[in-house]
């Protein structure tokens, strides 16, 4: 039961990463909107791991859309890991800590839209903001990144609660 649990955990990472490399290849939203699952990709992974484990998953899995898409090597990978510190600390503040601990992995279903919603939110931001101010620090003006992040997280946060109710809600 365990091991068709990881498989299929497995698939849909697998599954979200192709979607990715999609979006990165043929979907271009212009300058202002970075339209990314990662953080969803992030949220999918077990809570069961430890940090260390959960960064470098985090880092590898970011390094290899770095790879495919034609974006600047580190990108991904930096704000992924970025993600992957404040997965705990959030899942505590937002979820509960002892509903947090005892739950695998938080789903729509297992905490509630609200709660999944504050979730998700807070780390997309965290990712967003990390990697449009490494991205753009120093080359844009403040006014440009603080549209590209609103825009950007509108887009991603409407992707994220689609993929997360049609993919991610289900029980394995």
């Amino acid at each position: 039961m365990r091991w068709s649990k990881n498989i299929s955990i497995l698939v849909l990472i697998a599954v979200m990463i192709i979607i990715q490399i999609i979006i990165c290849d043929y979907i271009y939203t212009g300058p202002y909107i970075h339209l990314t699952l990662l953080p969803l990709i992030i949220l999918s992974i077990s809570a069961e791991h430890s940090y260390p484990r959960l960064a470098l998953i985090s880092f590898a899995v970011g390094f290899l859309i770095d790879l495919v898409s034609d974006g600047i090597l580190g990108l991904n990978s930096a704000a992924a890991v970025m993600t992957a510190t404040f997965v705990r600390p959030i899942s505590y503040i937002t979820i509960n800590r002892e509903r947090s601990d005892k739950l695998e992995r938080p789903t729509l279903s297992d905490v509630g839209f609200f709660r999944y919603f504050r979730y998700s939110t807070y780390l997309t931001l965290i990712f967003l903001i990390t990697y449009i101010l490494l991205d753009c620090a120093g080359f844009r003006p403040a006014s440009f990144i603080l549209m590209r992040i609103a825009l950007s997280y509108v887009a991603n946060i409407i992707m994220i609660l689609f993929v997360s109710v049609t993919l991610l809600n289900k029980r394995y």
